[in-house]
């Protein structure tokens, strides 16, 4: 296969993978407050925050520069160099995770202390292990990673997530029905980490067995790399981590900000306290699907791009650069416009009101720009290039920051969704730019945006011709805008593929790499003529 066909098939693996598993990870929450109450679910929440920030921080960086490095051994044919890179990157992922064990397992009292609830310390306990494994496993994903192999990435991760969610209800289930209490029970569906990451682990150490890897491995000598390399790999993989922890930040800002700002502009503690919650669990939610999508060509495009320019060859890299970019935009374009569209039924869907309609419809605005910043950093990172988004993301972060204290006591939530779309918009425009002056890359405009401007266009026309009559119909209820949110899901899903291929927004081999679909795709676009 073709490398850029190579690499289309890994990102719509990735992609798939990371839709089931935030489909996975969306529904158990709704199911398990159900068990353990309110109360029980606090405390679940008190300890998995604490865990997820040192999991950012232990897997963020290092797989990503495990990536790069067996990329570019792979690119010289040196696979005893890449069995040397996952080894040694796997004994200090190792050491890490046994740091971040101890620190949630002997530290888990002080910390319930410091959160306010002493009984979620059990919780914190159950989930510590969970760090023996997962740094170790996101190396071997990386390590995968960097031969274009997708496929193992995908299959650990969605099996990793089922097993967790499994977990997670069945043990709060078990332990409720069995007459213990919500202190307990909130531990057990900690535990769901540790299961979810140990059949994540089966999963990728069942492939390297059955593949050679681990036999071949661990024969490996040093290959071909050259002196200080594992320093390389650690001062590669600092940055990213950075840029990593720059994100939160972001939504951090407002934490710090949007509820103080609000009171500075009289209204109560109570009410800026509930308006925050329609910015922060509502809007910024609904944006994680596009990011997902995007992290998922991220992922993909890194060792791609990174073979292609130790091989010197910059056609082929740039080539790469460009099919990236316009795959960020063409999934996170239609997904803007369409939450624009349908913000209303979607928030009444899922939030039984309207009260966050404004804020959602800004913030999907942000979609498109976080989705390039994403896609742009991985590409910085693939060129040597890793401290420039870092950078550009502390820009953005104090943007975000100056915007919130002007903005929200003048236009409320509002102003701080604004913030956002201006924050992100300055991250992704100086990635964009420093990509193309890294890379010579002249960006077609017309493939890059005007065929999905158009695609999108001619999506929301079909949707708004069948969502109102359909809202009104069903009516103002919940279930009514289900209805209405999912039926312009799909017909919108559906119209803007359909007019993406019509405008030759494809080539022949870009979609005969997506899995399953793509094959029957290309024979339906070739007999039209849609194709080039």
């Amino acid at each position: 296969m073709a490398r850029g066909n190579r690499f289309v098939r890994g990102a719509a693996i990735l992609a798939g993978a990371g839709m089931v598993s935030k489909v996975l990870g969306s529904v158990y929450t709704i199911v398990l407050q159900n068990i353990i109450g309110d109360r029980g679910l606090g405390l679940y929440n008190m300890a998995y925050p604490i865990y997820a920030t040192l999991v950012i921080l232990a897997t963020a960086g290092l797989p990503v520069a495990v990536s790069k490095f067996v990329a570019e051994r792979s690119a010289v044919g040196d696979r005893a160099g890449a069995g040397h890179v996952l080894w040694v990157s796997a004994v200090i992922m190792g050491a890490i995770g046994a740091a971040g064990f101890c620190l949630l397992f002997f530290g888990a009292e002080p910390y319930a202390a410091l959160v306010g609830n002493p009984d979620a310390a059990w919780a914190v306990r159950a989930v510590s292990p969970a760090m023996l494994l997962v740094p170790v496993m996101s190396v071997i994903r990386g390590y995968f990673q960097g031969f274009q192999d997708m496929t193992p990435t995908a299959v650990s991760q969605v099996t990793e997530q089922a097993v967790r969610v499994t977990t997670i209800i069945g043990l709060a289930w078990w332990i409720m029905r069995s007459g213990g209490s919500p202190e307990w029970a909130a531990a057990g569906a900690a535990f769901g980490a540790v299961t979810g990451a140990a059949a994540g682990c089966a999963v990728l150490w069942w492939r390297m067995a059955r593949s050679g890897i681990l036999t071949r491995a661990a024969g490996a000598g040093g290959g071909n790399l050259e002196r200080g390399w594992g320093r390389d790999l650690m001062l590669y993989a600092l940055p990213v981590s950075f840029g990593a922890l720059a994100v939160p930040l972001i939504n951090n800002m407002d934490a710090l900000t949007v509820v103080n700002s609000l009171k500075m502009a009289g209204l109560s503690s109570h009410t800026a306290t509930e308006m925050f919650g329609w910015l922060s669990g509502r809007a910024f939610k609904l944006m994680i699907l596009p990011a997902t999508l995007a992290g998922a060509v991220a992922v993909a495009l890194l060792p791609s791009v990174a073979t292609a320019v130790t091989r010197r060859d910059w056609r082929t890299a740039n080539r790469q650069v460009e099919l990236g970019l316009r795959l960020t935009v063409w999934l996170s374009f239609p997904a803007a416009v369409g939450l624009i569209l349908i913000a209303e039924p979607v928030d009444r869907m899922l939030f039984r009101d309207t009260s966050g309609v404004t804020a959602i419809q800004i913030t999907a605005l942000a979609m498109v720009f976080s989705s390039v910043q994403v896609t742009a950093s991985s590409i910085l990172q693939s060129v040597g290039r890793p401290w420039a988004p870092v950078w550009h993301l502390g820009l953005a972060v104090a943007l975000k920051g100056v915007l919130n204290l002007l903005w929200v006591p003048r236009w409320g939530i509002d102003g701080a969704a604004a913030a956002t779309v201006a924050a992100y918009g300055t991250a992704a425009a100086l990635n964009v730019w420093t990509v193309m002056a890294s890379t010579g890359l002249v960006l077609r405009i017309r493939q890059l945006f005007w065929r999905p401007l158009i695609a999108s266009l001619g999506m929301a026309a079909a949707v708004e011709l069948v969502a109102t009559p359909l809202g009104a119909a069903t009516g103002d209820g919940r279930w009514g805008s289900a209805v209405v949110t999912l039926a312009s899901v799909g017909l919108g899903g559906f119209t803007y593929c359909l007019l993406l291929l019509i405008v030759g927004g494809f080539t022949r081999g870009e979609l005969e790499a997506v899995p399953r679909v793509g094959p029957v795709l290309a024979r339906v676009g070739a007999r039209f003529g849609w194709l080039k």
